[in-house]
């Protein structure tokens, strides 16, 4: 939702610790963080319903990256190899099902982000989900890999919808005092799905028959329909896109339903605000919003921070100690990879409540540095592993628990920090198109990380194995330079003037 500004424009001060410190005495404590969360709690139900959705895109990336190692899939989608007196998944089949859902995905974020303009943020939601029940049913029925390939481009398309339009929906449900809060646990959802679909395979590994994988892909239908259910029930409209619409007074309806109930709470004000706010970009913009605007001016700017964080992502890693966790670590010869991602999967939970909790105390600029900068000695220490001793019961022990204290930094840093920052820095007229094109840009490089890792690891290709971690090494570390000299600081700033300091060229150390 938006948010009433607490001082004028021309009141906001640079920071002059160029967003790299902690400023003690503005810190609120945990109870009144709680009380704060509670006095906006139906903004806080809107946003959390609204963010629920994204449950299925953890649950669904997982299973790429794990339902490949079923026995019973592979003899239902791959071939009878006679020299090798056995059924194998043949690379081929496996890379066109991975471009086709990251190239589908990068199509549907650019499709939702005109559609969500015309039809609204509750129509797109409800069109993400649906196409999740549709895909489902695609592949749960699937005679042959050639279908299964129909059902990978649905899917893509429902995660290209969500990723883009969830950030957008929360950011203009969510009080500015609370929209780092309710932006970051966005990776929450995708972290509950991831651990919920690792918890499901593990399950149903030892089934007999096609439901041993088959199981694994029905269960998303009930994910899915409890997604449907708290939508309806608690997330309303974008006040902004009806504000967009000239429909005032049902904007001022959502308004009143999501925080009339705060004693302090003006609607008038806060109506003000938005149609303020969208005036000023109208006047700035004599055209309807596009995607080429997203690389005009100001915008430009604003489209490159909204990507880094979101793009950091895969160049910190996750490539390798996230989607192919079990994969990798099977390859090392470490038991019970799964469980290990489990394990993952329960702490990454416990680092995403972490970030939730000091997001709106640190700041997003400092924990993201913090963060990543953290995840360098873990890379670097899984690379080291790879030259030393690799293949013993020791080695994989110690893969292991790197694995998963890189997870633990990486869900504190950019896998929450990047949706808060993605859903904040754009403006509100091109919101959800600058969504879409960071959406589109992270499912083009996971493409390329997804072909390209299962090259690097394998025995019989690069033979890299964790020496691969090497290159993430490289890339987070030039990323995490880029990151000092161009992401603000934006806690505590409400959309306005969030426009006005862009407008200003502030550089980022000097937000």
């Amino acid at each position: 939702m938006s948010e009433k500004a607490e001082v004028p424009l021309a009141d906001v001060t640079p920071d002059q610790g160029h967003g790299t410190y902690l400023d003690i005495q503005t810190m609120p404590s945990v109870r009144e963080q709680a009380r704060g969360l509670w006095n906006s709690k139906r903004a806080v139900g809107a946003a959390l319903a609204c963010s629920s959705a994204a449950t299925l895109v953890g649950y669904d990336t997982t299973l790429i990256g794990s339902i490949i190692a079923n026995e019973q899939f592979i003899i239902q989608f791959g071939v009878y190899d006679t020299s090798l007196q056995q059924w194998t998944l043949p690379a081929t089949r496996q890379m066109i099902w991975t471009m086709v859902q990251f190239i589908s995905a990068a199509m549907g974020a650019v499709i939702v982000g005109y559609l969500s303009d015309r039809l609204g943020r509750l129509v797109c939601l409800y069109g993400t989900v649906v196409l999740t029940i549709l895909g489902t049913l695609m592949e749960l029925f699937s005679p042959n890999w050639k279908v299964w390939v129909v059902g990978k481009f649905i899917m893509g398309c429902s995660m290209g919808f969500m990723q883009s339009i969830l950030p957008s929906c929360i950011s203009e449900l969510a009080p500015f005092h609370m929209r780092g809060f309710l932006l970051s646990l966005f990776q929450f959802w995708l972290i509950l799905g991831t651990f919920f679909a690792a918890c499901v395979l593990e399950g149903t590994s030892t089934l007999d028959g096609p439901w041993s994988w088959k199981a694994a892909i029905a269960s998303q239908f009930g994910i899915s329909l409890i997604c449907l259910l708290l939508i309806f029930c608690l997330v309303p409209e974008s006040p902004y896109y009806l504000v967009r619409q000239n429909r005032i007074d049902s904007a001022r309806k959502v308004l009143l339903m999501l925080r009339g109930n705060e004693l302090s709470y003006n609607v008038d004000e806060d109506l003000d605000m938005i149609i303020r706010t969208i005036e000023l970009e109208e006047q700035a913009a004599a055209t309807s919003a596009s995607y080429a605007d997203c690389f005009v001016g100001v915008n430009r700017r604003r489209t490159f921070v909204a990507c880094l964080p979101i793009a950091m992502q895969q160049f910190m890693g996750f490539p390798l100690c996230g989607n192919y966790l079990s994969y990798f670590l099977k390859l090392a010869g470490l038991k019970n990879a799964f469980l290990v991602q489990v394990l993952s999967s329960l702490l990454s939970l416990f680092a995403i409540l972490l970030a939730f909790a000091m997001i709106e105390r640190v700041g997003r600029r400092l924990q993201l540095l913090v963060g990543c900068c953290m995840m360098l000695p873990c890379l670097l220490g899984l690379g080291i592993l790879g030259l030393v001793n690799y293949g013993t019961a020791a080695n994989g022990r110690c893969l292991a628990g790197l694995t998963i204290v890189w997870s633990i930094f990486y869900y504190f840093s950019c896998g929450a920090v990047g949706w808060t920052i993605l859903g904040e820095v754009s403006s509100t007229r091109l919101r959800t198109k600058t969504s879409s094109v960071a959406v589109s840009v992270n499912a083009i490089i996971n493409m390329a990380w997804a072909m390209a890792v299962p090259y690097l690891i394998n025995a019989d290709e690069a033979k890299l194995g964790p020496k691969s971690a090497f290159i993430f090494l490289g890339t987070g570390s030039a990323l995490c330079l880029v990151v000092y000299f161009t992401v603000p600081e934006t806690k505590g700033k409400t959309f306005e003037q969030l426009n006005d300091l862009f407008e200003q060229r502030r550089s980022a150390r000097r937000f």
